[in-house]
């Protein structure tokens, strides 16, 4: 398991930046919220940034 950090592209409402193993990517909420739940999104919204436990099939999907 790896830990994934998210927080919003500033200046944009849709838009989450990911960061995993040195790696950055840039997609919407919606497909964030289909890849991880909606928990992915709670602590975004309500706080600005959220940390999720992620396994390799996870960050696979991500590329």
């Amino acid at each position: 398991m790896q830990e994934l950090s998210c927080t919003w592209v500033p200046g944009t409402t849709d838009l989450v930046r990911l960061k995993v193993a040195g790696h950055t990517v840039e997609m919407t909420a919606t497909r964030v919220t289909r890849l991880f739940g909606q928990k992915a999104l709670h602590d975004l919204y309500l706080k600005g940034s959220a940390k999720l436990k992620v396994d390799a099939r996870q960050i696979a999907l991500l590329g």
